[in-house]
C-alpha cells in the first residue's frame, strides 16, 4: 500500500488507495486482480462482565495466492462514534465489514 500523508491548512490528510493489486509470487508478472485495501472491523469484547466494542479500519492482507480468505491487521484507524454510524460509513464508502468476538482471556 502506498498511502500519501500531507498537511493542508489545519488538517493532516492521509490518502489510502481504495484498491490494491493482488500479488502472487509464484506467477511472475501475471495480473491476478485487486482487493479492497481497507476492511471495517467491529470487535466485540467481553471480559469479566465488562462489554465494549472497538470499531475502525484495518488493512486487508492479500492471501489469495495461498487459496485462503484475506486476513486483516489490527485496527489502524479507530472510529469513536456509534456502531450504527460506523456501519453507515462503511456502506457509504462500500467497504466490507467484518465482526469478531474477542475470545482472548
Amino acid at each position: 500500500m502506498k498511502e500519501k500523508w500531507y498537511k493542508k491548512d489545519n488538517k493532516i490528510i492521509i490518502e489510502i488507495p481504495y484498491w490494491s493489486k493482488r500479488i502472487n509470487p509464484y506467477m511472475e508478472g501475471e495480473d491476478v486482480g485487486d482487493y479492497q485495501t481497507l476492511t471495517g472491523l467491529i470487535i466485540k469484547h467481553d471480559k469479566d462482565g465488562n462489554n465494549w466494542d472497538e470499531k475502525g479500519f484495518a488493512l486487508t492482507i492479500d492471501m489469495d495466492y495461498k487459496d485462503k480468505d484475506d486476513q486483516y491487521t489490527d485496527i489502524m484507524f479507530h472510529f469513536t462514534g456509534e456502531e450504527e454510524r460506523f456501519i453507515e460509513l462503511c456502506k457509504k464508502l462500500k467497504i466490507r465489514i467484518m465482526e469478531f468476538k474477542d475470545s482472548s482471556p
